[in-house]
Formats: structure tokens, C-alpha cells, sequence
């Protein structure tokens, strides 16, 4: 399936990027040490290995996650959501392609990688939220997110209507457009992988 082929790529591509930021660590104390707890003590090849049969570690790992966010975003600066769209599903994929060809790394590590690497677009002030349908498929995206759609849809020529946070019918065409032009089905919706690939790719990568 094209999708599968292409979260595949998505995730080889990501998962390279986070040896940049893997490595290194935000400072708590006088000597740039703290304390790490729970599922981010655990190594890439167990992680690996429980995700595989979904087992009580795999599921620890998902829910240590969505607190370490809820964390992030109650005593960052200037951070309300961290994570603009990422759900936690897509989270654990991208650290799965990572931690397959680095087994040795710790969760923890590549998981502060991929925070770092998406803080720049974290949601900094409360933005509310609407509800997407399209045929059976469902979504709840911030508006400031919608926005962000419309903007980069618009930077890449696939849309030419009002900047208006509201998923219109013309913002629905121009994401099927954008979806054809990259090799993914014309749903139109806001999907995680469509999401990734217009908001986190580098510049030139889609087209």
C-alpha cells in the first residue's frame, strides 16, 4: 500500500535526523544532570521487541510519553502543546524506525530528539480545537493548526483561498492536490502522515 510505503519512508527519513538531537540533553542541575524515571530508562531493542506483540512495556512506553508531554507543555516556556498534531501512535512509529537500527540507544534519548526537533512548531498559546469529517474518518485539530494547513498549502501553490482556520471545501480540494502530487491517496483528510509529511518535511522534499 502506498501509504504503508511511504510512513515507512517518512519514519527512515525522520529517524536519521533524531542522531543530531539524540545525543544531546537539556541541563537540570549545576552539572547538566537529572534524574530520569519510568519507561525512558528502557533500551531502543526492548522497545522494539514489545511493540512488536504489543506487550505491557510497549503500552507503559505510550502512556510515559503522554505524560512526559503533558509535562513538557505545563512547565516549558511559551508552550501550550508541544506537539502541534503528532498523536501518540505516530510518536511510537518513528521512534520503532529508529530504535530498529539503534537498538542500543535509550528511549529517553531519541524520545527528547523528536521534542526537540518539533519545539520550534509547538502550539504557544491556547488555540481551540475543531472537529474534521470526512466520510467515515475523524479528526480533532487545533484551529491555529488548520491555519498552518492553509498557509503551507498555500506556500506550495495548492491553495489560494482565506487563511481562515476553518477546513473548507476548497481547503479539502487543494489537500487532495497536495496528496496526489506526493503519492498518497486523495482523501483530502488531515491524516497523521499527510500532516507530517506537509508540516515536518525540509523544504524541497515533497516536490
Amino acid at each position: 500500500m502506498a501509504d504503508g510505503r511511504s510512513l515507512k519512508r517518512t519514519t527512515a527519513i525522520f529517524s536519521a535526523a533524531l542522531l543530531l538531537f539524540a545525543a544531546e540533553a537539556r541541563p537540570a542541575d549545576q552539572q547538566g544532570q537529572y534524574a530520569i524515571r519510568g519507561a525512558g530508562l528502557i533500551s531502543c531493542a526492548l522497545f522494539t521487541q514489545e511493540r512488536a506483540v504489543r506487550g505491557d512495556v510497549y503500552l507503559m512506553t505510550a502512556a510515559w510519553v503522554d505524560g512526559y508531554i503533558t509535562g513538557v507543555n505545563q512547565y516549558a516556556p511559551q508552550t501550550y502543546d508541544v506537539v502541534s498534531f503528532e498523536g501518540t501512535e505516530l510518536l511510537m512509529s518513528i521512534l520503532d524506525a529508529h530504535c530498529k537500527t539503534h537498538p542500543g540507544d535509550p528511549v529517553f534519548g531519541v524520545l527528547a530528539g523528536l521534542f526537540r526537533k518539533v519545539w520550534p512548531d509547538r502550539i504557544t498559546e491556547k488555540s481551540d480545537k475543531t472537529t474534521i469529517v470526512l466520510a467515515e474518518k475523524q479528526a480533532r485539530h487545533y484551529l491555529e493548526l488548520v491555519e498552518r494547513i492553509q498557509k503551507r498549502l498555500q506556500a506550495k501553490r495548492f491553495y489560494s483561498g482565506a487563511i481562515s482556520g476553518t477546513y473548507s471545501p476548497q481547503t479539502i480540494k487543494a489537500m487532495k492536490r497536495y496528496q496526489k502530487s506526493i503519492g498518497l491517496e486523495e482523501t483530502g483528510f488531515p491524516d497523521q502522515l499527510t500532516l507530517w509529511r506537509l508540516l515536518r518535511s525540509e523544504p524541497g522534499v515533497d516536490r
